[in-house]
Formats: structure tokens, sequence, C-alpha cells
């Protein structure tokens, strides 16, 4: 586990010191359960792994003083027991800045964290109650002597391999010490990658944003590698080095001796960021362990242990999630003060535009940014995720010049630095109790998955539909499907050849009551039936190129880019006025305006109807949906939305595993309430007399899933009819009802 901090961070210190106590109880109970499994075994519960704790604040000289911090016996009684640690601690200080004097960071935040690695190694079985046992190590070389590497380079390396810092020349990890093998270059090998970010993070430069000349910032261009950027950055990379080749080395001794130990890696985050600095050194040096080394067992340690590095540790289900204990992660820091809410939020900006100077009190923000994390937890993640400091090194970090291959961090730890800023324990309690924060994160919190699981497999299973969209399929039975559902024999007609490409559950232009000369939103437009006939209704099939006026037009979103080409393709030849007229785009109904945005149409007030046809069964998040619905109609307009719901919740057994849709249903007696909370005015909730079960229809003479077919068509149905056979059994029209 890598872990980049803010140095003396007290929330950040608070959460590394959970993390490892949770840490060493997970691998103590890893350990006993598998010496239960194999009793016939030598290995015995006391085998649990060791927990090694490399960190930047100690140097690698400082090792002797750790080890002996570690090693002090302690007494039993409590009281005694106390007064020990507080003794151990304070020597240990007096140790750290005046014998050595050279790191200069502040032990006292990290005491809790230090004397639980001193208590973890009390009972040398390591298998005590409270875990497994906590090995420190010193993971720099020393401040002072990395000092000189500018006035002295050459021999500073040679001094740092001396004393055991660096790789010696007669060890395979040097091959991955300098940027070439040889004497002709003194340059430690780095990335272009790092560079930019050690340059930016001195300069402040953006390096995520798209720029044009890659000069911008000083040091890019090959021809300035002595620049003094350049430099200070040869500085950086001897510390990275330095830890990566102790942890590579500590990694190989301890699996050719058997041990199944783990590795945590506290450091700032610049040392870590994007996965380039230390854990770039630490794959760099094994990998040439892997590659040079002339004992067999050595070169197949650092390969099994390059192998597990590149494996992600933690997998995710929505019954529970589990920590293996292999691979790496990568866990990074963010300040709230960056999000710069007062700039974004509408209350916070409102605030300050009525106080003096534009500069509200502080005492305003404070209540302004502990309610919307107490009463919408969700609204804030949405901002966090949208702030520039955030969206660029999370989720757009290979856009800009570094053009990085990774994000910032896997996990990114978001905490509020104002020190007289503290929700009270009882209010933050009674907000859980209401349900109104549940504390989770927008990625990695179950439900959270299970949303994102469910999205991802429907844009799969939706563009697998869209490529073979342009096979011919059941006319007939399509026919049949659709009068059943209310289409008159006038649309049958007009959609004409589109008809097996019919996709929906019921029909919302019975109650859209389309107008001539509005404009319609097609939510979820799928391969265009509905959005088509949508055109004839409002008179958009009517219009013609030259004509200027603004309505009417007709705007598909759909989720699935093959879906939205086939749409278009197939606007273009029933003769319709693509754009202007009718245009399909690819969006997420949960983000609306982001898809309006980049198609450069408004995003607020635009449509007079909204129409859906079974699209707002897949949408994850209902609410926010709704909402973005809402914000895209003009004030009187309104929206016709035919979507299956489950009747009762408490029928979905959690014994059995539901398929995805189904579990993504609405709840029926929450949607009129929900939309009435949003504004929508006049909610009807009709049923659409849409039964799912005794629909007679002509025989599907079609191969289902043939997905291992260049000339069948995919569906949707039927794609699991094996993993859900239960459902036969079950009264669908009782467990569910189309609205």
């Amino acid at each position: 586990i890598y872990f980049g901090e803010f140095h003396g961070e007290s929330r950040i210190i608070s959460f590394q010191t959970q993390l490892v106590k949770e840490l060493t109880k997970c691998y103590a109970s890893v350990a006993a359960a598998s010496a239960n499994n194999n009793s016939g075994s030598e290995r015995t519960d006391g085998d649990a792994p060791t927990l090694h704790l490399i960190m930047e604040h100690f140097s690698q000289d400082m090792q002797p003083i750790l080890d002996r911090y570690q090693h002090t016996s302690q007494p039993e009684p409590k009281e005694q027991q106390d007064e020990e640690e507080n003794k151990a601690f304070e020597e240990l200080m007096t140790s750290y800045n005046e014998q050595y004097g050279t790191e200069g960071h502040n032990l006292h935040p990290y005491r809790e964290l230090l004397q639980f690695c001193r208590q973890s190694t009390a009972n040398e079985s390591g298998s005590g109650s409270q875990g497994c046992k906590v090995k420190l190590h010193g993971g720099f070389i020393p401040r002072n002597q990395a000092a000189r590497l500018n006035k002295e380079e050459f021999a500073t390396k040679q001094e740092m391999s001396s004393k055991g810092y660096l790789p010696k020349e007669t060890e395979p990890m040097h091959h991955a010490l300098f940027e070439k093998t040889g004497a002709e270059s003194q340059m430690l090998r780095g990335s272009r990658e790092h560079q930019l970010l050690i340059q930016s993070l001195m300069s402040g430069v953006d390096i995520y944003s798209p720029v044009e000349n890659e000069e911008d910032i000083d040091g890019a261009n090959e021809n300035e590698k002595e620049s003094r950027i350049s430099r200070l950055y040869q500085a950086q990379l001897l510390k990275d080095h330095a830890m990566g080749y102790k942890i590579a080395s500590l990694m190989i001794e301890h699996a050719i001796a058997g041990k199944a130990d783990k590795y945590m890696v506290i450091t700032g985050l610049g040392h870590l960021k994007h996965y380039t600095g230390v854990p770039d050194c630490v794959h760099g040096y094994l990998r040439q362990e892997a590659l040079l080394n002339s004992n067999v067992q050595h070169r197949n340690v650092a390969l099994d242990l390059l192998l597990s590095l590149n494996r992600p540790p933690i997998k995710s289900s929505v019954q529970r999630p589990s920590f293996s204990g292999i691979g790496s992660t990568l866990i990074g820091c963010q300040m709230m003060y960056e999000v710069y809410l007062e700039e974004t939020y509408p209350p916070m900006v409102e605030a300050a535009a009525k106080a003096e100077d534009n500069e509200m009190e502080e005492d305003v923000k404070r209540k302004l940014l502990n309610d919307l994390y107490l009463r919408n937890p969700d609204l804030l993640d949405q901002y966090i995720l949208n702030a520039e400091a955030v969206r660029g090194p999370l989720l757009q970090y290979s856009d800009g010049l570094a053009g990085f291959q990774r994000p910032c961090a896997d996990f990114l730890f978001v905490y509020d630095e104002d020190d007289e800023n503290e929700i009270d324990k009882a209010v933050l309690e009674e907000a859980e109790l209401s349900g109104n924060n549940t504390q989770k994160c927008p990625f990695h919190h179950g439900k959270a998955n299970e949303n994102v699981d469910a999205k991802a497999e429907t844009i799969e299973a939706y563009e697998r539909v869209g490529q073979t969209a342009g096979l011919r399929g059941n006319a007939a039975r399509a026919k049949a499907i659709m009068t059943y559902l209310g289409y008159t024999d006038s649309d049958l007609e007009y959609v004409a050849a589109d008809i097996f490409n019919f996709q929906g559950v019921a029909n919302p232009h019975t109650v859209a009551n389309i107008q001539r000369g509005e404009c319609v939103l097609d939510i979820g437009s799928g391969l265009g039936i509905d959005s088509f006939l949508a055109a004839r209704n409002c008179g958009a099939d009517m219009c013609n190129k030259d004509d200027v006026s603004e309505a009417p037009f007709v705007v598909g979103v759909d989720i699935a880019q093959s879906e939205v080409n086939h749409a278009m393709a197939r606007a273009i030849d029933r003769g319709l006025v693509v754009p202007d007229r009718i245009r399909f785009i690819r969006g997420d109904v949960e983000k609306l305006n982001d898809a309006l945005a980049k198609a450069n149409l408004a995003t607020d007030n635009l449509f007079d109807v909204c129409v859906s046809n079974g699209a707002f069964c897949l949408v994850p998040d209902k609410q926010k949906a709704f909402e973005n619905v809402f914000k895209a109609l003009r004030p009187g307009g309104r929206m016709a939305i035919s979507t299956t719901t489950v009747s009762d919740p408490k029928q979905l057994d959690p014994s059995f595993e539901w398929p995805v849709c189904v579990k993504m249903f609405a709840n029926l007696d929450e949607l009129q309430a929900m939309c009435e909370g949003i504004g929508f005015k006049n909610v009807q909730i009709l049923d659409a007399e849409s039964p799912l079960e005794g629909m007679e229809l002509p025989a599907d003479d079609e191969v289902v899933d043939s997905s291992d077919s260049s000339d069948k068509r995919f569906k949707i149905h039927g794609k699991y009819s094996d993993q859900y056979e239960f459902l036969q059994n079950m009264d669908m029209d009782e467990l569910c009802k189309v609205v």
C-alpha cells in the first residue's frame, strides 16, 4: 500500500493509524484461517505475516533507533506499560532530534501510530489479539547527504551505493539506477511524466488540461536536461531510488525466506502520485532482478513479486468487499479548500455576494459546509469530483501534457483542514440515524459498486444491440408487440422498415400528447423509433433545410454510441433534417447537462416535452435523472416516462441473485413523492396496462444472444435465461408493474 500524505496533518494520520490497526487484524485472521485449513502442515497461526511500515520521516541510517524503540521490554501492569510507552517515545524523539537531527519532521502527531507499531512487537509470536507485527523502517537517505547531490554528483552517488542506499555496480538492480548503462551517464532514471509532475508542483503549471506547446513547462524539452528544475528533479529522484531499492530488496529477502509479508509506504504524495517516483523505482528494480540475476530462485521470486504488484488488491462484491492481500494500491489525500465550494456551491456563492468585499464570515462558511455534508453528502461528492483540483488528477489524468497512464490515486481521502470546524458527534449520529448522511464513498461503497457495474453492463449490452441493428429481425413479432402496447396503425405505417428495432415497455405517446411546433427530448432513444414518431407528431419531419425557425426539433439521448450511430444513419435515410430538426447524442441521463452542453445545446429550459420508453428501468439514480429532466424542461413543460417498477421491494428475496434490470427498477410507491419533491406538478402514476406475461406473440424464429455469430442480431432478453431460471416460477405481473 502506497500512502501519499501531507505531513503532520492529524486527520490523515488518524486515518493511517486506523488503517494499520485494521490491516494487522486482517492479516492475522487470514493467517489463522489458513493455518486451520492446513492443520497438517508445519505452518501455524504464529506465522502471521509482518506488516513492514516504510516511512519517509526516518532516514535509513536511523534504523538502529527504530529497532531499539520497537524492542524495548514492556512490563505487564497497565500503569507501568503506559509509563514505559511514554518513556520509549520520548527517547525516540531525543535520538531523532539530537543524535541525528537531519529529517526535521514533527513526530508528535504520529505518536499513536508509532506506539501501536511498538506494541505489536510485544508478543514476539505476532499472533496476539491485536494482530500481526508491524516493523518500522526508515525510507529515505539522510536529507543532508541528499543535499550534496548538486555539488558532488558522481561522488555522492558512489557514496550512496557504498552505504547500501543505492545498488552497487555489481548488482543486477544497478541497471535500473541510471538512464543509460556505463559511465557515460550519471542521470538517475526517471520518466517524462514524473519530471513534469515535479516541475508542476514547483511552478504551479497545469499539466492536466490539454496544451498545444510542450515547451510551456521548463525542462520538458530534451535539450533542457541541465536546467535548474531538472537538477532539482534529480535530487528528488535520489530519494525515490533509495526508497524503491529499499522496498524491492526487503520484498525479495522476505519472499526468498518463504514469508508472505506485507508492505505499507508512507511518504509525501509527490513521491507516489500517478504511481510515479517510488512505485516506478520499485518496479524498475524488481524488473532488473527478474531479468539479470544469475540465481534462478532470485529471478523467479522477483518475477512473481513484479506480477503480484500489478494486480489490484481489492476484490469488490455487492455482498462483502474482501481484501486479498496481494497486488498494490495507492491512497492519496486532498484538502477540501481546493474544491473551492465558495465559487461553485450556490448557497456559498450567494452568501459571499451578500458579504462585505465578497468575503463571507468563516462561521457562515462552516455552517453551509456542515449542512451540505450532513444533509446531502452525495451532492458534496459531486462538487468534489467536479473541482479542478480533483477532476484533472483523478479522472482526466491522461488528457493533459503529461499523459499519465494511471490516476493520481486509487483512493482519494478528502478532508476538511479547518481545525476549528468539527461536527459534534451527537449531530453526526443524528444525521446518520435519519439516513441523510451515510458517509459512503461515491465510487467504492456497495451500492455505488452495484450501480457502476449495472451501468457498465447496460452500456456493454446495448452497444452490442446497436452493432447488429442493421440486420433484419422478426417484423411480425415487433408489430404484434407495438400493437399490444397501443401503437396505432398509422404509427406502424410510419415506422415502416424500422419496426423490428422497436425497444420499450409501453407507449409514452398516449399520454405525452405532443403538439405541432414543440421541442421534444427522448431519453434512452435507442434505435430511434419513438424519436421518429415524436418528429412526426411535432412536425419536425415536415421542415426543410431552409427553415430557420427555432422549433420544432427532437433530441434523442442514449448511453450506447452504436445505437446513436444507427439512429442518426436511419434519420438521414428517412429524409429528416439532421441535425437541425432531429439529432441523436450519446449521454447519460444522470449527467444530462454534460451531454447537452457537449452537443452545444442549452442545458436548461429547452424542451416542451420529454418522453422515455424503458430507459428509466436501468437508471441507477432515479432522483438525479428526474431532476435533470426537470431542468431541461421549460416552465409548463411535461414528461411522459414509461418504465417498469417493483410493486413491493420486500418481494425481492435477498437470497436470490436478481437480474440487473430488476434490481434497478424504481419502487412504485416512491415515484410520485420523488417527482413532486423535485417540483413536478399534477404527477400521475398510470398503469400502462402492459403485462409482462400472457402476451400472445408470433414465434421467435431467431437465435437468442448469438453473440458469437456476426450475422445474427444481439438480443438483451434471454441473455441470462439459465442463471435466472427461478423467474419462470414467479408471477412477474405481481412483482412488477409497468407505468
